[in-house]
């Protein structure tokens, strides 16, 4: 028993798809933006988490900040490609992948806000 990877062009034409997949990477892309407009390169250490009980409790490099929205792209990418690869067989799979890569944006834009007002 052969299975077919459904085509990417049609994939991608599906309209759930394409709505959850340009909102995850919308929002990926201002995560992007935002930290790099509002972060700058800088010799001091800056905050790169906050806990709600004990306060700042990591920092570093300014420059590592951007593994969040790097890791949102990631989960962008791994869900999409899972979803393509699942879509033939289930398509509600393929479906909440891209609505869990939706739903990690949205955490990842609010933990990306958070350490720009930390920081600022």
């Amino acid at each position: 028993m052969s299975s077919k990877i459904y085509p990417l062009k049609l994939y991608l034409r599906h309209k759930t798809i394409i709505i959850l997949l340009g909102f995850s990477l919308a929002l990926n892309v201002f995560s992007w933006l935002w930290l790099l407009i509002q972060i700058r390169p800088q010799k001091e250490l800056i905050f790169l988490h906050y806990n709600i009980l004990f306060g700042v409790d990591l920092i570093g490099q300014w420059w590592k900040v951007f593994y969040i929205p790097l890791v949102g792209l990631i989960i962008i990418l791994a869900n999409a490609l899972l979803g393509w690869l699942f879509f033939n067989k289930d398509k509600f799979i393929a479906k909440f992948l891209n609505f869990v890569s939706l739903f990690c944006q949205i955490f990842l834009f609010i933990v990306s806000a958070l350490l720009v007002f930390l920081n600022v």
